[in-house]
């Protein structure tokens, strides 16, 4: 997963919670972007690789059966680039269980939606296209509540819910972090006329192409503009499901502890950008404004049982 802070807080720079796009890719000098090659088998004229190819992404219909299936293409891969599953069917029931009130507020039936407790002790959680969300088991020891928990998940859930990963898809910047091999296969299996839904594409050759950005983006975090959207729908889950609202910005007070001054990070629910203090004040705000009616309280399932078995830290590691 990257650069290390010498293990502090068992912590990954790229991955603090939910290769390319909120890493490498949004890193990209402006040279990468003035790229222009030549590879074996390329017709010429090719010219900027980079803008044809993010002409032809942005250019694609990329359907919710496509986002499904990304999310399932891509889903048991990137677990195991994460860590694997944490080998405990009940922690695994415990987290579903807890998830489900959460994942019910979606108004996107269709998606097949499925959260897995990962073995890493970073503090991290992530969100595929689809509805496929992965929480780290390092991160449930930080969360002292069940609203801490709660907030991230929706706030993962959100990400898939808005369909982040198709916006960010069809940012420049995201197809920067693809390699010329992958750009051109982009170019050449997509770009020569072929228009429309991406279909059978997203089981091939989109899959390779697209994995090491992907695999950033939802490790690493999305634009300022997705993860302020993501966070207001933290809002809009507590009200359904009878959450105290109050508590929706306690994990980012405690991720505002959790690091160190100066730590440079962008990451889903702790990033420099946006800055983390802004998002707190912006969810303020946000609770403000809202009057939606407040729901029946969902409870907390499966909480209980997860802090039997990654009992709250009272101190954050820091070695």
């Amino acid at each position: 997963m990257g650069d290390r802070m010498g293990d502090r807080t068992g912590l990954d720079r790229r991955g603090l919670l939910t290769g390319a796009a909120a890493g490498a890719a949004l890193t990209a000098t402006p040279a990468l972007a003035q790229l222009s090659v030549s590879l074996p088998g390329m017709p010429a004229g090719f010219g900027d690789l980079v803008g044809q190819v993010s002409g032809v992404i942005s250019g694609m219909r990329i359907t919710e059966a496509d986002e499904i299936a990304m999310g399932e293409g891509y889903y048991e891969r990137f677990i195991e680039q994460s860590g694997g599953r944490y080998n405990s069917r009940l922690d695994q029931d415990a987290l579903r269980q807890f998830a489900q009130p959460v994942m019910a507020t979606t108004k996107r039936a269709a998606l097949p939606w499925e959260i897995a407790l990962i073995d890493n002790d970073t503090v991290n959680a992530w969100a595929l296209p689809g509805g496929k969300i992965g929480v780290h088991k390092g991160l449930i020891r930080y969360v002292a509540g069940p609203e801490e928990l709660a907030a991230v998940i929706s706030h993962e859930v959100g990400h898939a819910e808005l369909s982040h990963g198709v916006a960010q898809i069809k940012n420049k910047r995201f197809t920067q972090g693809m390699s010329n091999i992958a750009k051109q296969r982009i170019v050449e299996k997509v770009g020569r006329g072929k228009t429309g839904a991406v279909g059978a594409l997203v089981t091939n050759e989109f899959l390779t192409a697209f994995e090491g950005p992907i695999f950033d983006m939802v490790t690493g975090g999305y634009s300022q503009d997705l993860e302020f959207a993501a966070d207001g729908h933290i809002v809009s889950v507590f009200h359904t499901i009878g959450y105290d609202t109050g508590h929706a910005t306690d994990f980012y007070n405690t991720m505002l502890r959790l690091m160190p001054p100066g730590t440079k990070a962008t990451t889903s629910l702790y990033a420099t950008h946006p800055g983390t203090k802004d998002r707190i004040k912006r969810l303020q705000t946000a609770i403000l404004k809202d009057k939606s009616p407040m729901g029946p309280n969902a409870g907390h399932p499966g909480w209980e049982q997860l802090k039997t078995s990654f009992p709250t830290r009272t101190h954050f590691r820091l070695t």
